[in-house]
């Protein structure tokens, strides 16, 4: 996929979520600043997001 330039989302331990523009490969070595307390947010406090996991369903096709 490459070198993606996208949205995260960072909590501080006060609570605050902070939202910043990061490249993929840039990610361990970004510190985002909180924007209430100036708390210093790595990428250990990175906010997963949450995706549903569905199971595929084969249908039945011609010649299986």
């Amino acid at each position: 996929m490459g070198n993606v330039f996208k949205e995260r989302s960072y909590k501080c331990e006060c609570g605050m979520v902070t939202k910043e523009y990061v490249w993929d490969r840039d990610l361990d070595k970004t510190t985002v600043n909180c924007s209430k307390c100036s708390n210093k947010l790595t990428n250990k406090d990175l906010i997963k997001p949450n995706t549903i996991q569905v199971a595929g369903i084969r249908t039945p096709t011609k010649n299986r």
